[in-house]
């Protein structure tokens, strides 16, 4: 019979006095009594398991997995040895006892740990610590997040509490963190790979923009130049470019001044040339458009009056025409002025590095009259002849569509229109052209003069309609294969330019948040101090003195070009104590929702070449909002700078009206108290009852406030002058002594200016 290894072979004789005969029983340990144990033979009848092979094993816990055997001869392989290599000291007996106790111990930790000890023990293998580190890094959790994301939110994702997060970034160096703290991705990253995760950042790189197409050399065209006219306010640029049009532009622009960038195309009455020119407006609101203009344009002309020499805005000009590189020609206008004194002009115009033909330079200098048309033609043949130098050329065909937004508007019954100055190939009906932020499939073209045209060729100005929103002035733009590429163009663009603010946000938003923090810090301490009984009062003044009133305001304008001028010009317009600030900043006509904006930040709102609805001015009256329409750039501003001037703290300027000082102190009897009186002796000035004073003692002050009561012996008097004696009475304080001196002021206010 096969014996079991479970089993034991056992020998009991026959009865019938034979060989004795073989049987097989459970292997069960017994008592000392020899009696079997029912709990030991119950549990030596489970089905087998590898159970405590090894005695080690009951006494320790550590050791998990299966049992290995590598030498049986070893003490610690071989369960039959001990450590001489003999039977082990320990009985079936004592393994079981001590087998039982082991279970007891493991039933009263639960299930779970009751089923570890099932399972056999070995010793565990020392891993390298290069392999663990791996291995913990094969475990790190994969999370998605945001390119910026709040310490709070970070805690969710990653389920950790978020104290140990916070404490987490003090140990990185972190300040002032809160649970609305916000991260960037790279810190967000850090803080993640601290608590063993694998944070994956989402993002819009992935997303196709479009390109220009390389130059394609066999394609090449000479083409028209475009040139921009620069200069101050008032030095006859637009009166240059009427002569040279034949129109009256001037007559068009509200204030004599232009408003914002004109395009056109011009026909040289000399060369019989195509000229396409940019009338950028030359005063400071402008800078923005200008620089606009200097980029997309090939040469500038810089316009200086005779009369005036070169201004700050000259200066202005001349340094971005240095800092783009555009070749430039010198227009000295106003030229037909008796008593110009043009030859210090030329020198004005070479200490400021521009390096003029009359002192041996390259810079073409051209004495004009835009009024009277003097030498007019010299300054088109400068043009041309600087063009010719240049070699303008590009591909009128076989490339993609390339120019460059002037300006934007919205324009009733049409919808969004662009000024789109072609550089590259030529712009037709049906085209679908990328400009920023928004696309289009062009619905119609119009020249400068409003006429419908079929193309747009290359330097040549078009207002363009079929926008889904309005360009912004300034705009790259090119031609895109159909719509979905478009739209594709357009999301990442989107995006990307979220992405770029959410970062600029970010470090305000944080610091704004840190500066809450401590000027929560600072009140307590005041509050501290207060319940200490210390003085406040100055922490209190200056406190008052650090607060800064803004103004809101909210703008509306015709045309992006002008509106981001103004936004550019009410921004900076204020100082510490009272500042502007445009909260919304847009084109197109004024709605309810403007209005509702306005009155929830308390704004200002301004429209700016734009007609108010009789509906929507009926409705900001009755929600007392202010809406002022205006024309000129300049008056707009004026109007800023008043209402500022007006919230700054007046200048307070303290006048010492006379002196006075305590002979002796006299209490007299009312009907309902006593009144201590000092008796006073006018030593300077004149003292009058609604005076202020300021007590002195041994040269400290010691109380300022108001007179309550001035007498001469019983009598109630006006004013005191200088050798009076009089009586004196103060508002709530009557601890004046003999001797004590008394300051008689009065506070005078100045207005002040920004």
């Amino acid at each position: 019979m096969r014996v079991s290894r479970f089993q034991k072979k056992t020998t009991r004789p026959s009865q019938n006095g034979d060989d004795s005969i073989e049987t097989t029983s459970p292997k069960v340990p017994l008592n000392p009594s020899g009696k079997v144990n029912r709990f030991a033979a119950q549990y030596s009848n489970q089905k087998p398991q590898r159970k405590f092979q090894n005695a080690s094993s009951l006494t320790n816990p550590g050791y998990r997995g299966h049992y290995k055997q590598k030498d049986q001869n070893s003490p610690n392989n071989n369960p039959e040895l001990n450590s001489k290599g003999n039977k082990p000291v320990l009985n079936s007996y004592q393994q079981y006892n001590e087998m039982k106790q082991k279970l007891k111990d493991q039933q009263k930790l639960g299930n779970a740990n009751k089923l570890t000890m099932q399972r056999t023990a070995t010793i565990p293998k020392k891993t390298d610590s290069r392999k663990r580190n791996l291995e913990k890094e094969k475990e790190r959790i994969k999370i998605k997040i945001p390119e910026f994301i709040t310490v709070s939110n970070l805690a969710t994702i990653m389920h950790v509490p978020l104290n140990k997060i916070i404490k987490s970034m003090e140990d990185l160096g972190f300040e002032n963190v809160r649970h609305n703290y916000i991260l960037e991705k790279d810190n967000a990253i850090l803080i993640a790979d601290e608590f063993n995760f694998e944070a994956i950042v989402l993002n819009a790189n992935t997303v196709e923009d479009i390109f220009s197409e390389p130059v394609k050399p066999g394609k090449l065209k000479p083409r028209p130049p475009v040139v921009t006219i620069m200069g101050h306010v008032d030095h006859g640029k637009t009166t240059i470019l009427d002569y040279l049009r034949k129109s009256s532009v001037v007559e068009q622009e509200f204030g004599g001044i232009t408003q914002h960038i004109g395009a056109f195309t011009a026909i040289t009455p000399e060369s019989k040339k195509q000229i396409t020119f940019l009338d950028t407006p030359g005063h400071a609101a402008f800078l923005k458009m200008r620089e606009r203009g200097a980029i997309v344009t090939d040469i500038v002309i810089l316009v200086v009056a005779a009369d005036d020499s070169v201004m700050p805005q000259t200066i202005e000009a001349i340094k971005h025409i240095k800092k783009t590189g555009v070749p430039l020609i010198v227009a000295i206008n106003k030229c037909d002025k008796h008593g110009v004194n043009i030859d210090k002009v030329v020198g004005d115009l070479a200490s400021h590095d521009i390096d003029v033909e009359d002192y041996g330079g390259e810079t073409q200098t051209v004495r004009v009259s835009g009024k009277t048309g003097l030498n007019m033609d010299k300054l088109e043949e400068a043009i041309i002849t600087l063009s010719e130098m240049l070699e303008l050329q590009t591909e009128p065909d076989g490339v993609a569509n390339e120019g460059w937004i002037i300006e934007s508007k919205v324009e009733k019954g049409v919808g969004y229109v662009a000024t789109v100055l072609v550089r590259r190939g030529t712009v037709k009906n049906g085209d679908i052209l990328v400009a920023g932020n928004t696309y289009c499939k062009v619905r119609g073209l119009r020249d400068e003069n409003g006429n419908s045209i079929k193309k747009a060729g290359p330097s040549s100005p078009a207002q363009v309609f079929g926008w889904k929103e309005l360009p912004v002035g300034g705009e790259f733009v090119i031609q895109a294969k159909d719509e979905r590429r478009a739209r594709k163009a357009v999301s990442h663009r989107i995006a990307r330019e979220k992405a770029i603010k959410q970062r600029e946000e970010v470090e305000q938003i944080n610091e704004q948040r840190s500066e809450e923090v401590k000027e929560l810090a600072r009140r307590n301490k005041i509050a501290e101090m207060k319940m200490a009984g210390l003085d406040t009062s100055a922490l209190e003044k200056l406190e008052d003195e650090s607060q800064c009133i803004q103004c809101n305001y909210i703008i509306k304008s015709d045309v992006f070009g002008s509106a981001e001028a103004i936004k550019e010009s009410i921004n900076g317009i204020g100082n510490e104590e009272v500042k502007a600030n445009v909260i919304l900043c847009e084109t197109g006509a004024l709605t309810q929702s403007d209005l509702e904006l306005a009155k929830t930040l308390n704004a200002q709102i301004f429209c700016f070449n734009l007609a108010v609805p009789k509906e929507i001015s009926l409705a900001a009256d009755r929600e007392g909002v202010a809406i002022k329409e205006h024309n000129v750039i300049y008056h707009l501003i004026e109007d800023v700078t008043t209402e500022l001037t007006s919230k700054l703290k007046p200048k307070i300027e303290t006048k010492v009206l006379g002196e006075v000082e305590v002979a002796d102190v006299f209490t007299i009897s009312t009907k309902t108290k006593k009144i201590s009186i000092a008796g006073c002796k006018v030593t300077n000035g004149t003292i009058k009852r609604t005076s202020n004073v300021r007590v002195f003692r041994n040269d400290e002050q010691i109380y300022e406030g108001t007179l309550t009561s001035l007498k001469y012996v019983k009598e109630d008097i006006a004013e005191a002058r200088k050798g009076n004696e009089c009586g004196l009475a103060f508002d709530k304080w009557d601890k004046f002594e003999a001797g004590d001196k008394i300051q008689v002021y009065e506070d005078i206010e100045h207005t002040r200016y920004l």
